[in-house]
């Protein structure tokens, strides 16, 4: 069974490179999501669908492609055996930081002398390196600023539509998430008939802060996920 992989906000998936390191066995690829145009779920979702491998898939959705993932649940998407999410929401986290976050010169904040810090408290957690930090920042770099206000004003924007699907599903949350609160996870279970929850200690970027434990929460998902279709 292939991964399709979706990033999160920086929609580069470079995050994902200790992740993939540490899955064996199963063939992934990673699509990125577009730098140009519209940046809302519906037209991210339209370019994500023309991209899709031809034969039976599992897609793991990071954190903001949750909604790409949720609108293409919606379609019957050929090969689409089954949803990993990981971090994820189906309306805003935290409308208001979002909407501020969208207002701010993102890319020079990267670089203020206390960013690092920032970054160990939302994102990846009090045991960052400064490895982690510094790939952190070169993504963000990577990413037009332009991009990345759109995507932030689209996560406050987000709203759950009461939508339902059977398409099966696996939400793996993070313990200490400090952006997607738990309560949050409810809307998956009005939204997915068939979806099991796995929590790992760590973050919010859960999967570049514990990459070996991620892959293998992974892991266990498509097995279960597979399992469903066999």
């Amino acid at each position: 069974m292939k991964l399709v992989l979706l990033p999160g906000m920086d929609g580069t998936g470079i995050l994902f490179g200790p992740l993939l390191a540490n899955i064996q066995g199963i063939e992934a690829i990673v699509l990125p999501l577009p730098n140009e145009g519209a940046q809302d779920y519906k037209s991210l979702a339209e370019c994500i669908l023309t991209r899709l491998p031809d034969e039976d898939f599992i897609l793991v959705a990071e954190s903001f492609s949750g909604g790409i993932a949720a609108l293409l649940s919606q379609l019957a998407v050929p090969h689409l055996k089954g949803i990993i999410f990981v971090a994820s929401f189906l309306s805003a986290p935290k409308k208001l930081l979002a909407h501020f976050a969208s207002l701010l010169p993102i890319r020079q904040l990267a670089h203020l002398p206390l960013s690092g810090i920032v970054y160990r408290l939302l994102f990846l957690g009090k045991g960052a390196g400064n490895k982690e930090i510094e790939l952190f920042k070169t993504v963000i770099d990577a990413v037009p600023t332009r991009a990345l206000q759109l995507r932030l004003k689209v996560i406050a924007q987000t709203k759950y539509d009461g939508f339902k699907s059977s398409v099966p599903a696996v939400y793996i949350g993070a313990a200490h998430d400090m952006l997607v609160n738990p309560q949050k996870r409810l809307e998956f279970v009005q939204a997915y008939s068939d979806i099991t929850f796995a929590q790992l200690d760590g973050p919010h970027f859960i999967l570049q802060a514990k990459a070996k434990e991620g892959a293998t929460a992974i892991i266990e998902a498509v097995r279960l996920l597979a399992g469903k279709v066999a």
